[in-house]
């Protein structure tokens, strides 16, 4: 199962992939190879945060582990990379992006009707 969503960030110039997928390792493999990333994603993750380039970021959640405290960790995850890639150190535009990104997410999920779990 994948289950994708893009969230287009115009202020600043870039994307934000949304996938739950049964295997976060497996996702973060396949893009590896297609981005020619020279890593190795080791062992399952609850979710991840791939960085290609600085126009397209990956934010992965595993379907298993679909919980609050997962999207919350890797939504703060994306917003420090973004921000830190435009050298923006401002806490409050890394606020704002984390809560824009968390509203975006948790509408895909509804939408999709998939469970978070507490936790």
């Amino acid at each position: 199962m994948k289950i994708t969503t893009t969230i287009k960030l115009d202020t600043y110039g870039c994307e934000i992939v949304v996938s739950v997928v049964d295997s976060v390792s497996a996702e973060a493999a396949k893009l590896y190879k297609k981005y020619k990333i020279n890593d190795v994603f080791e062992d399952e993750a609850e979710g991840a945060v791939i960085m290609p380039n600085a126009s397209r970021y990956y934010l992965l959640l595993n379907k298993s582990y679909l919980t609050h405290n997962t999207i919350a960790h890797e939504v703060f995850h994306a917003a420090v990379r973004v921000t830190e890639d435009r050298d923006i150190v401002d806490e409050e535009a890394r606020a704002w992006l984390d809560g824009h990104l968390t509203g975006e997410i948790y509408k895909f999920l509804e939408k999709k009707k998939l469970v978070v779990k507490h936790g």
